[in-house]
């Protein structure tokens, strides 16, 4: 990975945008949120203004003019260098091709799931299990909102792979719920149950 003095992700999203057409940040912020970004990126107006800033130090962007429309406050619109082209295409073909080690948090939980007794865990999964399935649902209907509205799926794409993931974790959940009941999870070669924290399994009572 190449080092960067602004490197996060917003300030990707904001040049890339810069881009398409000079904006000013209330437009870029908008236009974020009609595309679905600040489901994969975070967003708020404080940050947004600091990468701005970040952008401009860096002469990755340079101010074109300022506008007023009524009584708003003037606006300062902004466009990419040739330098802000370049590090983008660059920063952005470095994150298709190469993958970053990241550390989300429920695979961490999963590390020390044996802490924890097992029909404890399988109550706690099942909860797991209905937050995901509320947010396939939300996805589903978000992608078919965006798509009426003429958005193109290069645009949303992103909002496709997060759903294929939920999916994946939706079947791998049930999954692994009924081995936790079965036993088949924690079985040894010698038949023998294995968990930390031992409380028998009664499927009577699940």
């Amino acid at each position: 990975m190449i080092k960067r003095k602004v490197n996060n992700m917003l300030a990707l999203a904001v040049l890339s945008l810069l881009i398409e057409k000079p904006m000013h940040p209330y437009e870029i912020s908008a236009t974020m949120k009609q595309r679905g970004i600040p489901d994969v990126i975070k967003l708020n107006n404080g940050s947004l203004y600091s990468v701005v800033e970040s952008l401009l130090k860096q002469m990755w962007i340079v101010p074109l003019q300022t506008e007023r429309e009524g009584k708003h406050p003037e606006r300062t619109i902004y466009a990419p260098t040739d330098a802000g082209r370049a590090g983008f295409h660059e920063w952005i073909r470095e994150l298709i091709y190469s993958p970053v080690k990241e550390y989300p948090h429920f695979p961490a939980a999963l590390s020390l799931i044996g802490h924890i007794a097992p029909q404890e865990t399988i109550e706690l999964l099942h909860q797991r299990v209905g937050y995901i399935e509320k947010e396939i649902v939300e996805r589903r209907a978000s992608i078919e909102l965006f798509l009426s509205r003429g958005l193109a799926r290069i645009y949303i794409v992103e909002q496709q792979f997060i759903l294929h993931q939920l999916e994946s974790e939706f079947s791998w959940l049930q999954a692994f719920i009924r081995e936790i009941k079965d036993g088949s999870f924690t079985e040894l070669q010698g038949g023998e149950q294995v968990w930390l924290n031992s409380v028998p399994i009664f499927d009577d009572e699940l």
